[in-house]
């Protein structure tokens, strides 16, 4: 393979290994996606500071759109509440609720498992090597989206 093809097999198996997670993430989590559950953990990694949809989505780094109809779902099921922010009217400021803390605190030791499982064949320099790559193809993008995040 030349350096065009092992790029596009690079960018094809991300693409491929995106959504291999996601069906099995979907498999071993109850009552949530695994892109619902990602968001959730997500957020709640986020500063202290007020969480409103427009952050959420950069901090993800997907649309307004996909954070605002997964959140709709969320709240539904009483793992984050919407309430009109305190700070801009125009804004919805999001919480987690005590149910997606106790939803991480019932299922923080199987999803650890079985992403321990995923990395059963790695050394732990390898795992460093690793991480270090896929952070750098974070930044390439970034800097390629001019900072952005898509």
């Amino acid at each position: 393979m030349d350096r065009t093809e092992k790029e596009e097999f690079i960018i094809g198996s991300v693409c491929l290994l995106a959504n291999k997670l996601n069906q099995a993430g979907d498999r071993i989590l109850p009552d949530i996606t695994f892109k619902q559950w990602y968001l959730l953990m997500m957020i709640s990694k986020m500063e202290a500071e007020e969480k409103n949809i427009n952050s959420i989505a950069d901090f993800v780094g997907t649309t307004r759109q996909n954070v605002k109809k997964m959140l709709s779902s969320l709240e539904e099921k009483g793992y984050v509440t919407a309430c009109r922010s305190e700070q801009d009217a125009r804004a919805l400021k999001i919480e987690l609720t005590e149910k997606t803390y106790q939803y991480f605190a019932d299922n923080d030791a199987s999803t650890a498992k079985e992403a321990s499982l995923l990395f059963t064949l790695y050394s732990d320099e390898e795992i460093e090597a690793f991480a270090g790559s896929l952070q750098k193809l974070l930044d390439c993008v970034e800097n390629h989206n001019g900072g952005r995040r898509e």
